[in-house]
Parts: C-alpha cells; sequence; structure tokens
C-alpha cells in the first residue's frame, strides 16, 4: 500500500529531530496522552463546537477568564479562520479595512473573497536586520471601516498596540490584531504584553504555533463592547468546518489549561543565555525583539544567506528552523525545548560559522515600495485571468497573491498593479531559496487585459 504523505512524516518523526519550529508542543513532546482518542464526530454523548452545549460553553468561559476577555472561541481552523472571521463579522462588501503592510496574505484573500477593500500601511524596517518593525504614523481615511495589525510578527517584534486602539477608536472603528504568534504572552510577565489588555477589539491567536496543541488549534478573543457577537458567532460557523477535529479542539482546550497552571518562565531563561552565549562566540548578530522567546539570528557579517544555514542546519545536523529569509534565521522556543537541545544547537551554528568565510560587501536587498492606492483584491480574484511569465507581469494587475512563506507576508497583492520593483524582488528571493507560494513555476497568474 503506497502512503506517500504518511510515509514521509512517520519517517520523519522516527529520526527524532531537534525541533526550533512550531507546532509548540515540539515533536509530541508537550501534548497530552490519547489525543486521538478524541476523534469522534458530532455525537449526543459528545459535542458539537458550533452548538452552545454547556460543555463547549464551559471550555470558552475558562480561556475568556485566562485571557480576560468579553468572550473567547476555541477554533479548529487556525488564525487564518479568526482573520476571516473578525473581518466579515464587521465589515459589509464595498468596505475598506487598513491593514498593516505586513498583514498575512489570509488578510488580502479575505478581501478578495469578501469583497472588501484595501488600504496598506507601510511598516518600518530594521535596517540591519532587514525586518518590519512598527507602524509610523498613519491616517484614518474616511472610507476605512476597520483596520487590522499583524502583532507579533515573525520575529517577535511587537507593535504599539495601545497606540493603534487609541487611534482607531477615536475614529469610530474597531482593530483587530493578529495575534497568531502571541497565545503565550500571558504566560510571563517578561513576555510582552498580550493585544487583549492593549485596547484590541478582537484578537485571534494560533495555540499551536507557541502553545502545545495540535496544529489548527487557535483562538478567537472578543474584547471590545462594540463589537456583535452574534455575529462573530454566524461568522465562526461559516469558515469554520461544519466537522471540526476534536482532537484539535480537545488540545486546544488542554493547552489552554497547562498555559493557566504552569506558566511560561522556565524556558525564558533558556532562551536568555543562549542568546548571550552565541552572541559572544561567533559574529552573529541577535535580534533584540520584544519576546525572548522567539530567536532571530543574522549572518550578515557571514559570506552566507539565511536560507542557506537554515538548509545545513537541517540536512548535517537535523536540527529544524521555524524560517530563514535572506540574513536571518527564526526559532521558535518553547517549554518543551530541552538544555540539551540548545547545546546542540548551539554547538550546530559554531561549526558552521568556522567554515564561513567574512561577508566582503553589505547586503542592500530592500523591499519595494507599499502600494499607497486603494487596493480591490476582488478585481483580481473574480476576474478572467492568464498566466505569464513573471519577467513580463510589470503593469498587470495581480489575479493572485504572492508571499514568502513564512513569513506569509505578500510581495504582490490581489488586485493591485503588479511592479517592476515587485519582480526583482521576488526574483531575488526565489534565487536565494525562499519558498514563494502564489507563482506556478516562473509564472503568475494575472487579469486577462480585454480589447
Amino acid at each position: 500500500m503506497e502512503t506517500p504523505i504518511y510515509a514521509r512524516l512517520t519517517d520523519y518523526h522516527r529520526k527524532g529531530r531537534i525541533s526550533f519550529a512550531m507546532p509548540g508542543h515540539k515533536n509530541m513532546k508537550g501534548l497530552v496522552p490519547k489525543l486521538l482518542q478524541c476523534d469522534v464526530t458530532e455525537l449526543d454523548a459528545t459535542v458539537d463546537l458550533h452548538h452552545e452545549c454547556d460543555t463547549v460553553k464551559r471550555a470558552d468561559k475558562l480561556l475568556s477568564e485566562l485571557y480576560q476577555t468579553r468572550a473567547s472561541f476555541i477554533m479548529t481552523c487556525g488564525s487564518t479562520a479568526g482573520i476571516q472571521t473578525m473581518l466579515s463579522s464587521h465589515l459589509k462588501p464595498g468596505d475598506t479595512v487598513l491593514a498593516a503592510a505586513d498583514c498575512h496574505m489570509s488578510v488580502i484573500n479575505t478581501c478578495a473573497v469578501c469583497g472588501f477593500k484595501l488600504r496598506l500601511v507601510p511598516v518600518a524596517l530594521d535596517s540591519k536586520f532587514l525586518i518590519p518593525r512598527d507602524i509610523p504614523d498613519f491616517d484614518i481615511t474616511p472610507d476605512v471601516k476597520a483596520m487590522i495589525i499583524t502583532s507579533p510578527n515573525y520575529y517577535g517584534i511587537v507593535k504599539d498596540i495601545k497606540a493603534a486602539a487609541e487611534k482607531c477608536h477615536e475614529a469610530g472603528i474597531p482593530l483587530f490584531v493578529d495575534e497568531a504568534h502571541g497565545a503565550h504572552f500571558i504566560g510571563s510577565q517578561e513576555l510582552p504584553a498580550s493585544a487583549v489588555s492593549q485596547g484590541a477589539d478582537m484578537v485571534c491567536q494560533s495555540a499551536h504555533k507557541t502553545l502545545n496543541a495540535l496544529t489548527g488549534a487557535a483562538y478567537l478573543h472578543v474584547c471590545g463592547d462594540s463589537i456583535d457577537i452574534k455575529r462573530v458567532k454566524r461568522a465562526l460557523r461559516t469558515f469554520q468546518s461544519s466537522s471540526p477535529s476534536y482532537p484539535i479542539a480537545a488540545s486546544a482546550d488542554t493547552a489552554r489549561a497547562e498555559l493557566a497552571e504552569a506558566g511560561y518562565c522556565h524556558i525564558i531563561d533558556e532562551c536568555r543565555q543562549f542568546r548571550e552565549a552565541i552572541g559572544r562566540a561567533a559574529k552573529i548578530r541577535v535580534l533584540d525583539n520584544d519576546d525572548i522567546t522567539r530567536i532571530v539570528l543574522s549572518f550578515a557579517e557571514y559570506e552566507i544567506t539565511g536560507f542557506m544555514v537554515g538548509k545545513m542546519l537541517s540536512e548535517h545536523f537535523g536540527i529544524d528552523v521555524e524560517m530563514s529569509d535572506y540574513l536571518n534565521i527564526v526559532l521558535i522556543a518553547t517549554p518543551w525545548n530541552t538544555h540539551n537541545e540548545f547545546m546542540q544547537l548551539f554547538s550546530a551554528l559554531i561549526d558552521i560559522c568556522r567554515m564561513l568565510a567574512p561577508r566582503e560587501k553589505a547586503v542592500e536587498i530592500q523591499p519595494p515600495p507599499v502600494c499607497s492606492e486603494l487596493i480591490d483584491p476582488s478585481e483580481g480574484w473574480y476576474a478572467e485571468t492568464e498566466t505569464i511569465e513573471i519577467d513580463k507581469a510589470a503593469g498587470r494587475i495581480s489575479a493572485t497573491a504572492v508571499s514568502a512563506y513564512p513569513p506569509g507576508t505578500a510581495l504582490a497583492v490581489t488586485g493591485a498593479v503588479i511592479t517592476q520593483e515587485q519582480i526583482e524582488y521576488i526574483k531575488t528571493l526565489k534565487t536565494a531559496g525562499a519558498e514563494i507560494t502564489g507563482l506556478s513555476g516562473n509564472g503568475i497568474e494575472v487579469v486577462k487585459w480585454t480589447e
């Protein structure tokens, strides 16, 4: 019997690799036992996430009490379903949403499918690490009905949610926060404050990224008094499967319970010690970010890309990193990473650096400017399309969101005109080893020209 996916994944698990990637349970080490026995359907003797039985109400109430929200909901389709729910539960077709330019591609896809228009706000760039940081001052035009911000981003950088929330509320609109990578923040006072306590009106989190939950486990939090909870529940039923995975739901429930009881403290000291040690032992820049458990290491001083470092760690040392980019590797550490794993990572990085030559010329790669025009993603999504070579796409309207995944930030936006700068940037990342989604080989889908 041929089972390509099952065979490859069981082979991965058999090798006992070290994970500094998601999911947060680190190859099952943090999971409670017997989750598979929870794989049942909606029966009288079980539960139904979409019906408000006492069991589901109690689980959601415990989640809300932990995060101190107006209401909270367990989800099984990840933060993508949370983003879809937040936007669709407040906006109507034709409305405009303001989004930070480093938003996840699911924001663009939701706008495309639901008929929302999009304005992008530029994000400041860290010149040493070439990564997005906070949002500079921005304007809220009268047509904007909501704003969505990603915080923290993939690099553990938290935006000023309190200031953004105040500005949104002064303009009479809600602020939604994609906090997919921050479900653990309430686990320690040494971690950033969660957006749920900083004035955000709704917040979604991926429990599987930094807690010990199965992939797909997520939370949606309603914080603002202006949010229509009935419409939120309707959106949750719309965008989630009518047959939710109960192992995923159960793992989201147990992850909440363990976070409430155990917190997130002991791994912080391990991360701090590793950061200090690797910074002293090699010419590796360590990003001073907000989330100490999100370790970002830059190899700008060496003649190598982050993509290559990530590949070397994987192929030669059996260590998986969460993501790589042109300069950096990104590591996710959770309480289920051991001291020995940090020591093996340290040794591997030192071995790699010993083989590297110093960089002679500084990297000058810069992402293209953010589109300042009002974008209608549905214009590209629903149009008649054709696939052309990306080299010939300048001036054409993209029919798809193109992104390097991870982190999933759009390099070309559905419904927006593709620029030559975007094309060159995409090609540079692809040549360097980035995984680019939204392309078909060297082709890109664009809106077909009509006579």
